[in-house]
């Protein structure tokens, strides 16, 4: 019996980087713990309950007092750093571990590939970018007096579109043994779909009122990408083991 120490170099190669994983996977988890506790701070006042499908995540992410532009009273974030904080640092994570991903796939990288990799780097970039300028430019009363409220509303396109196109492009080109996944890219192209579907119903809301769900869209337009961060951990992790299982398999005779 014996083992076939270049069997398990190439297994061992084959598996898919853990630290983009792990990355996506913890920002995923922060997103997800900063929300809610900002949701915790949201102060509706008259004793109202916060309802997610109705109260955006432009409004928890507003850092002063505002009339509500809906239901004409005062709300205060008062967590409202913490709702900004998690967007950014989505959207920054995400492009990271893009980049990673790109950077140590390069020497798979052909001539016929480079302009969909060249385009996953711009995407990841561009949400990035929209995230930022989604965080830092609120969209509130404040703003619109200011008329710099188009540029919140201009990162929640980019974040949108760039986003959830990078998930339909995923399932296309794949730059990891898990990105080839057949699963992975049925999960990755029904997010995006998804996301982009969210997209278009929050732009065609028509006339805004009290009962108008801008929360369940605007999350249904930014949430796809923060799943598909936990799906490809937990794709990653799994493969971890698997890739052990082969080695083991194809490594030892008698």
């Amino acid at each position: 019996m014996y083992f076939d120490t270049n069997m398990a170099s190439t297994a061992a190669s084959r598996k898919p980087p853990v630290i983009p994983a792990l990355l996506l996977l913890a920002s995923a988890g922060t997103y997800a713990y900063l929300e809610y506790g900002a949701w915790q701070g949201y102060d509706l006042g008259l004793g109202n309950d916060y309802d997610w499908k109705i109260e955006s995540v432009s409004d928890i992410g507003i850092d002063y007092r505002q009339v509500h532009p809906l239901k004409h009273y005062n709300v205060t974030s008062y967590r409202h750093q913490w709702m900004n904080a998690a967007i950014l640092q989505a959207g920054v994570v995400f492009a990271v571990a893009q980049i990673y991903l790109l950077w140590s796939s390069r020497h798979r990288a052909t001539q016929q590939t480079a302009l969909l990799r060249t385009l996953r780097l711009l995407l990841a970039v561009t949400y990035a970018g929209g995230m930022v300028l989604f965080a830092c430019v609120h969209g509130g009363p404040r703003e619109r007096h200011w008329e710099i409220v188009g540029w919140h509303w201009t990162g929640l396109a980019m974040a949108g579109l760039a986003g959830n196109l990078s998930l339909v492009l995923i399932s296309i080109m794949a730059l990891s043994e898990i990105e080839k996944d057949g699963l992975h890219r049925l999960v990755s192209s029904t997010l995006g779909g998804f996301g982009l579907y969210c997209f278009y119903r929050f732009n065609t809301l028509g006339e805004w009122d009290y009962l108008t769900q801008l929360g369940l869209w605007q999350r249904g337009t930014l949430y796809p990408v923060l799943v598909w961060n936990v799906a490809t951990a937990i794709f990653t992790i799994g493969a971890q083991f698997d890739g052990d299982e082969v080695e083991d398999k194809e490594g030892k005779r008698a």
